[in-house]
């Protein structure tokens, strides 16, 4: 990206603008967390009450055998999606707004520079935080699809 041709005012709009949509992949970002970790729960615990059903049927005097093979099915499921779902929640780098004033004290004299390295360097932390993003959409998605299949393949067992 080539800002050397624009004039400091819009690169001063451009680095607005920039910091405003990268602001806004942090709070996605939170969101998104906050979904992939209410989502493990919910599965991991689906998954502990179908292992506990399958534990009383397994004390009981005549066990039933396609309960507890279906039950144990959804479980298992239910287990892979909530584990799946915590990854989507794991730890990781991500880029916020704002920088260190020790970046720029070397060129502080000259603004137009400044602004149009922190505007292309918050291109690049917005691409990155969005890469992240996506990998983490890409993960609930997949436990989604775990705990979707998990309700056909108990009824199925």
């Amino acid at each position: 990206m080539d800002l050397s041709e624009i004039s400091l005012a819009s690169v001063q709009e451009l680095h607005r603008q920039a910091e405003t949509c990268l602001s806004g992949t942090v709070q996605l970002a939170i969101a998104a967390d906050q979904r992939a970790t209410t989502m493990a729960g919910i599965f991991g615990a689906g998954s502990v009450a179908l292992l506990a059903a399958v534990a009383t049927i397994l004390a009981a005097a005549s066990p039933n055998n396609p309960f507890i093979g279906g039950a144990s099915a959804m479980a298992a499921l239910f287990f892979v999606a909530a584990v799946t779902s915590a990854m989507a929640a794991a730890p990781t780098d991500f880029h916020v707004g704002g920088y260190e004033p020790k970046v720029f004290v070397r060129s502080a004299g000259d603004l137009a520079w400044m602004l149009r390295y922190a505007v292309q360097d918050m291109q690049d932390r917005i691409d990155f935080n969005r890469a992240v993003l996506a990998r983490s959409a890409r993960r609930l998605r997949v436990a989604m699809g775990f705990a979707v299949a998990a309700i056909p393949s108990g009824v199925l067992s």
